[in-house]
Parts: C-alpha cells; structure tokens; sequence
C-alpha cells in the first residue's frame, strides 16, 4: 500500500480522539446491527455505551469511529473481536493508517525513515516538517490553524505510545510485535506493508512471502 490509494483529502478529523480502542469496542456491536445509523445517533444523544461526558465530543468521536469501521470489511471486526487487547490495537492502528492520509505520511515519510536510520527516536519537530512540506502543496492543510496542525501531531504520537511503538520519555522507536496468527491475518490479505508500518524486520515479512 502506498499513499496514491487513499482516495480522501488531508483531514484532521482524527484528532477527535487518539487509537478509541475502549470507544470503539464498546459501541462495535452498534456498528454491526441493521439500524446501525439510528442506533448511532441515539449512543450520541444518550452516552449509553461510550461513556463520554460531552455530547459533542461524543458525536466526533462516534463520526470518526463509523468512518474507521468503514474502511474494511465484516470479518475483519469478526477477528478483531477473537484478540486480546494489544492485537486489537494493533489492528486499529492499521485501520488509522488506511483512514488517514496525514497519519500515513506521518508514519511512512517520518517515523519508518527514521527507524531505518542511524537514530531510531523521533521528535515532534521533524512532523512539523513533514506538515509544512504538505502544506505547502496542499492549500487545505496550509489553511488549518497552528493549533489544529500541532494537534494532529500530538495525536498521531499518543497513537504510537498506546500501542507501544514509541517511549513517551525517550521518543525512542521500537517493534510493534505481533503475534503468529495476527501476521498470518494480514498475510493472508497481502497487506505486507503493515509489517514495514509495524517497523518488522524484513526477514518475518519474506518469511510469509516467500
């Protein structure tokens, strides 16, 4: 997978919140039902499920659920429910990379170069820089406010230390390591370019591809 198949603009709509790996299993079954959208918008009014104080955070954050959930097809959520916690946010994760453009570019352009470097940390500057380049070919992005820019920056790093990619201390990189049957998963869907995303090395992903 490359950037040229996101077929969506730069969005910053995932600031809305980080991974939602607790929002997003408590209304999963939500998603799944035939009225899904009634069933949605009546969680959004009445906080049955999701457990968020403000009703308009609530609604953002249910929007940018049922946009991921979107992104792949049923039995993906029919795995998902099978993991433990930590797969589960792995598979999150993946689908963030898939949704969102900037997240993408964030990761491939950044993190995934600097982990190939000499110097395996990152810091917020060097996303700065990613975004001002984008900006400047992207008048959508170059419109956001400062604070919309830093904010997809410090989200989209919230997002690497749940799911233990990234020291919060150290802005130090590491492996997501994934289990045998989560990399045979997404073998299984030839999405070898997660296992790049996860900072694997390249002998796991030739050992399914050879």
């Amino acid at each position: 997978m490359d950037n040229s198949t996101h077929t969506s603009t730069y969005s910053a709509s995932f600031t809305a919140g980080s991974l939602l790996h607790r929002e997003t299993t408590s209304i999963l079954h939500l998603l799944e039902a035939e009225n899904t959208q009634e069933l949605l918008k009546s969680e959004a009014k009445n906080n049955q499920y999701i457990q968020i104080n403000s009703e308009k955070s609530r609604k953002r954050v249910i929007a940018e659920i049922n946009k991921r959930y979107a992104v792949v097809k049923p039995d993906f959520w029919e795995y998902y429910k099978t993991r433990n916690v930590k797969e589960q946010k792995a598979m999150l994760f993946y689908i963030c990379l898939r949704c969102y453009k900037l997240m993408f570019d964030f990761h491939f352009n950044v993190t995934v170069k600097k982990w190939l470097s000499s110097t395996q940390s990152v810091e917020p500057f060097l996303y700065r820089m990613e975004l001002s380049e984008i900006s400047g070919r992207h008048q959508n992005v170059n419109n956001w406010s400062q604070n919309t820019k830093d904010k997809t920056i410090s989200v989209y790093l919230r997002v690497l230390k749940d799911i233990g990619m990234l020291n919060g201390k150290t802005m130090e990189l590491k492996p997501l390591l994934l289990t045998d049957e989560l990399m045979q998963f997404f073998a299984g869907r030839n999405e070898f370019w997660f296992f790049d995303a996860c900072l694997l090395p390249p002998h796991i992903k030739n050992s399914f591809t050879s």
